[in-house]
């Protein structure tokens, strides 16, 4: 009786290794909203334009002099026909982008502070 009632119960536990479970969840939609301005790394802010040229060299060469001096400031290039941009930071005030540009004003005599978005500013 002993081996059959082993056995029995060797089948029984097998045959529940075969079952599977559903889990539905129920969550509020602005779970979902806040997850995604969460995970945002754009944010409304300010650049300052150091530079515009049509020559892409020129562009460049005004961005390796820049981060020479400012290694911890993030730079952007982009392309507005027909000259490259060359913007410089991600300032959340104008402020910031303010005190940067009265120190940078000698050295890049063309400096606009730009809205725009910007990516999440550094924390170093």
């Amino acid at each position: 009786m002993n081996i059959i009632f082993k056995i029995l119960l060797l089948t029984s536990l097998l045959n529940l290794s075969d079952l599977h479970a559903q889990i539905n969840i129920i969550k509020d939609i602005r779970i979902d909203e806040k997850i995604i301005t969460k995970t945002q790394k754009q944010i409304l802010g300010y650049r300052v334009q150091i530079c515009f040229d049509s020559d892409k060299n020129l562009v460049d060469q005004t961005r390796i002099r820049f981060l020479n001096q400012y290694p911890k400031i993030d730079t952007y290039i982009n392309f507005e026909a027909p000259n490259f941009n060359l913007k410089v930071g991600d300032f959340r005030t104008q402020i910031e982008a303010e005190k940067l540009k009265e120190k940078i004003i000698s050295d890049y005599s063309l400096t606009i502070i730009h809205k725009e978005l910007i990516n999440l500013p550094r924390i170093d």
